[in-house]
């Protein structure tokens, strides 16, 4: 979570943790592939856990609306493949970038 919300949601322009929800697609679709070393399918999946418990503790505590948290499970039930897809192509030295614009 830490590096979600200290190094993500800070990165290009400030964002509380609260509208962070919105952008959990940037994070574990690419800032997370590309910029953590030990980023792997698995890690992928034990990080968007991990965030999910996050989310539901604030919603618990009534810090973020109960659509948000919806959106953000469902957003990462219907992405992981793909993440942990482009994050397994991305890890192997002899396959194409998936990031790659050209």
């Amino acid at each position: 979570m830490s590096l979600f919300i200290n190094d993500y949601l800070l990165y290009s322009e400030a964002k509380t943790f609260e509208t962070g929800v919105c952008d959990i697609d940037g994070f574990l679709g690419d800032f997370f592939i590309r910029k953590c070393m030990w980023s792997t399918p698995g890690t992928i999946k034990s990080t968007a856990c991990s965030i999910k418990k996050f989310y539901r503790c604030m919603l618990k505590h009534e810090e973020i609306q109960k659509s948000d948290y919806e959106y953000l499970c469902e957003e990462i039930k219907e992405c992981m493949p793909q993440w942990q897809a482009d994050c397994e192509q991305f890890n192997d030295p002899d396959a194409e970038n998936p990031f790659c614009l050209f």
